[in-house]
């Protein structure tokens, strides 16, 4: 288990440099030692409010610039926010590279024989403060801005295979990345993500996916596998319609037909499942995955995997903080969110080491997966610290730079209040 290599390859600074440069995020006159700025982003992941004014202080404790805030908090700008998505794409990559293809987070059963991967396609949504609806408008009035974060996951680790942030209003369906059309994988899809283009796609590739099938999306029957009524007369008819004059019936609570889809002449032929709910109601699913591998119940079950995506988003939001954003601007977003992943990332190495030592003799069990998640946010005063020594600090400097944290804090808050008091005046000066 390469854990130790992983934790290096998450802060080599030649890498950070590298891809700064191709990604535009190093300019000429560098005031903003980026690979500091990365490193302090990083380290100001907490449940608290205020992540970029803890990422400024860490910056200053790591490089001891005299820096205006305004100067900082400028650099996070797109580049900088594609730059840490670069980073924690490298991240969660050094994460797969310590579990190995035959240790998966989770049991799978024999779906990992049958795919490359088991993957699932979500989003989840996060507010944001009113001066962001510009360019993340939300699906509400009374909170008018938000974005997405659209992640394609592989169960076999719960870390994303790809993403992506867009504005809230943003349907899931557009979002869809490529990966998840990549042959001999199987996706897990909610209703949102309904498009018999995209599934005509999957099929072309030699991907599979299973979906809840939506009311709307009316496949034709080609042939029943599992279901009472005159199968024959079945044959070519819409499955509402099948269903609506009593030719297709329930066969012990499941129905189980071959349909096909079709959009602007293209045309594939697909699975449809119908299994009894714990309450009595029916779920239909979409589906190319054979009989041969899953039965119509074994289908439900299966999907109820998806459910292990929101474990990911938990992580983000809680133990790791994305509702803490305060950030407005696209860049800032990018730059924290990705943050978010890279602690998350360092949190399974940390785990995985975890598990390799309690694996050892003497050693106790290793400790939860939250629990580690929490206590790599606490110890994120230590993680900068080791940072500091690293760089060479001595006690004198760190002394020095702590009172110049507290001096640039003091002067920002000052200046803060100033602008508010003018904007007030001019308020009351332009009502009157």
């Amino acid at each position: 288990m390469k854990v130790a290599e992983g934790l290096r390859a998450l802060v080599s600074a030649e890498d950070i440099l590298e891809a700064a440069r191709r990604l535009g995020a190093l300019q000429r006159q560098r005031k903003v030692d980026l690979v500091a700025l990365v490193e302090s982003t990083v380290a100001a992941v907490t449940p608290m409010p205020g992540t970029q004014t803890t990422a400024f202080a860490n910056y200053i404790a790591l490089t001891g610039q005299k820096l205006s805030p305004s100067a900082f908090f400028e650099r996070f700008n797109h580049a900088f926010g594609q730059l840490m998505r670069e980073v924690a794409s490298r991240a969660v990559q050094a994460v797969r590279e310590a579990v190995g293809e035959d240790k998966p987070f989770n049991e799978l059963g024999a779906l990992l024989d049958e795919f490359t991967d088991v993957q699932v396609a979500d989003s989840t949504c996060q507010l944001l403060q009113r001066l962001a609806a510009d360019w993340a408008p939300s699906t509400s009035e009374a909170r008018p801005a938000a974005f997405k974060w659209h992640a394609l996951v592989s169960l076999k680790d719960e870390l994303p295979v790809a993403d992506g942030v867009t504005p809230q209003r943003t349907q899931d369906t557009r979002a869809l990345p490529d990966e998840a059309l990549s042959p001999g994988t199987l996706t897990l899809m909610d209703l949102g993500y309904t498009d018999t283009g995209r599934f005509l796609d999957a099929i072309e590739a030699g991907a599979h996916f299973l979906v809840r099938l939506k009311a709307q999306h009316d496949p034709k029957v080609l042939r029943v596998h599992v279901g009472k009524g005159e199968r024959v007369r079945a044959r070519g008819m819409r499955l509402t319609d099948a269903l609506l004059q009593g030719v297709l019936k329930e066969e012990g609570g499941v129905i189980d037909v071959d349909v096909q889809l079709e959009k602007h002449g293209r045309t594939a032929q697909a699975r449809v499942v119908a299994v009894e709910g714990p309450e009595g109601e029916r779920r239909w699913y979409l589906t190319t995955v054979g009989r041969d591998v899953l039965t119509a119940q074994q289908v439900a079950e299966a999907y109820r995997l998806r459910w292990r995506v929101e474990l990911l988003f938990k992580a983000l939001k809680s133990g790791v903080g994305l509702s803490a954003l305060r950030a407005t601007r696209p860049g800032a977003v990018l730059s924290l969110v990705y943050a978010k992943v890279i602690a998350l990332a360092l949190s399974r190495l940390l785990e995985l080491s975890m598990q390799q030592k309690a694996g050892e003799p003497g050693q106790a069990q290793a400790t939860g997966r939250l629990a580690l998640v929490l206590a790599l946010t606490r110890c994120a005063p230590l993680l900068l610290s080791h940072a500091m020594m690293s760089r060479g600090v001595t006690l004198e400097q760190m002394e020095e730079r702590i009172l110049l944290i507290a001096e640039v804090t003091a002067r920002s808050r000052q200046q803060r209040r100033e602008r508010e008091r003018r904007k007030r005046e001019a308020s009351l000066g332009s009502g009157g």
